[in-house]
């Protein structure tokens, strides 16, 4: 692969990143705004899954980093 490559895909890993802390946001301000406990919950779960699939982005990011040799910071991916 070609460094264009390489640099696109790290660019839509942090995209996808970025969308992820979104949505969680997004479903925490729903949570925050529900008032029945059934939608508080389903609210509560989507927002923790955002945040596991965040998670695991940010992880998939720093390993593809370190395989292209390139240095990982803590707050890189904000």
């Amino acid at each position: 692969m070609g460094g264009d490559t390489e640099k696109e895909i790290l660019s839509i890993l942090e995209e996808a990143i970025k969308r992820e802390r979104a949505a969680y946001n997004l479903y925490s301000r729903g949570f925050r705004l529900a008032e029945k406990a059934e939608i508080k919950n389903m609210f509560e779960k989507l927002a923790q899954e955002e945040l596991g699939h965040e998670k695991l982005l940010t992880e998939i990011y720093h390993d593809y980093k370190k395989r292209l040799g390139l240095k990982v910071l803590h707050n890189d991916e904000e």
